[in-house]
């Protein structure tokens, strides 16, 4: 479930954007840093947004860029952020997540897809030893075998899936904060967590219902394809998810954070309403005929 969390960089700042580019870049150097250079390869932006939702309550605001080069562009210096705590720890999610995306793989794919995973199952490992996260990574086993055993018993509850992801994801945002801090990111976790179980079951709708694996709308829906009516309803539950996630995103701290927040709204508000107008293709086929 990797890909869904990006901003909408057309309707960012230059300077909110840049820094946005540099987080990025900085990630990835912590990354090949903390968890071994080969975890950089599972960099994704999603990861990025915890890095700055972290960032936010960092008790040093600074956090300074400086051009480098790197293994991906050594021949023109990019502007990369310094190692900070929040960047860090993002690193060492990003190994513990990545490891059980594989693990997961090697369960649920076929042929030279599974074969792969399982090759790429020792790098895994290594990574989720050097994240030396054992108090998150039993909560997110316990979240990932409960979602496991509700695919087992087939159920047509998409919010009772999306909650337990959901859960995991509000512990991996509020982990080792404490107080209100960890409140309003477990909640804002969570509901960016449940988007993104729904959004990426009901992309993967057809692909499931032709392959015969577990997707909560094929069980609810059928194998024979969603109807307008139902993409547009789950269109608008996933804009409800959006809602909740907005009200928390509202009392995360924003005081001498400003790019911090300008990027985090725009993702929130205009990256994931974008992320899910495929579901919207077919009413704006008939609108325009």
């Amino acid at each position: 479930m990797f890909g869904y969390v990006k901003p909408y960089p057309p309707n960012l700042l230059v300077r909110d954007h840049e820094y946005y580019r540099a987080a990025y870049c900085g990630l990835c150097r912590a990354m090949q840093k903390h968890t071994g250079l080969c975890s950089a390869f599972s960099l994704s932006y999603d990861i990025l947004l915890l890095a700055l939702t972290r960032m936010l309550y960092l008790e040093d605001k600074n956090t300074p860029c400086r051009a480098r080069r790197c293994l991906a562009h050594p021949f023109k210096k990019r502007k990369m952020m310094d190692e900070n705590p929040a960047l860090v720890y993002a690193a060492r999610v990003s190994a513990l997540l990545t490891y059980y995306k594989i693990e997961d793989n090697t369960k649920d794919d076929r042929g030279f897809r599974r074969a792969g995973a399982y090759a790429l199952l020792p790098m895994g490992r290594h990574g989720k030893r050097k994240a030396n996260l054992a108090q998150l990574d039993r909560f997110v086993k316990d979240r990932l075998r409960a979602l496991d055993e509700l695919q087992k018993t087939g159920t047509a509850s998409v919010s009772e899936c999306a909650q337990v992801f959901g859960e995991l994801l509000g512990r991996v945002f509020s982990f080792g904060l404490e107080g209100n801090d960890a409140l309003v990111t477990r909640v804002f976790g969570e509901g960016i967590g449940r988007f993104i179980y729904a959004a990426d079951a009901a992309e993967d709708y057809e692909k499931d219902a032709r392959d015969g694996n577990f997707n909560p709308f094929v069980v609810l829906y059928g194998k024979d394809g969603l109807t307008k009516e139902q993409k547009e309803n789950i269109h608008g539950a996933l804009l409800m998810d959006l809602c909740h996630v907005e009200n928390a995103m509202n009392l995360l701290p924003s005081e001498n954070n400003d790019a911090l927040i300008h990027i985090i709204e725009n993702t929130v508000c205009e990256g994931l309403p974008r992320r899910i107008r495929f579901l919207l293709e077919d009413v704006c086929t008939s609108q325009q005929n």
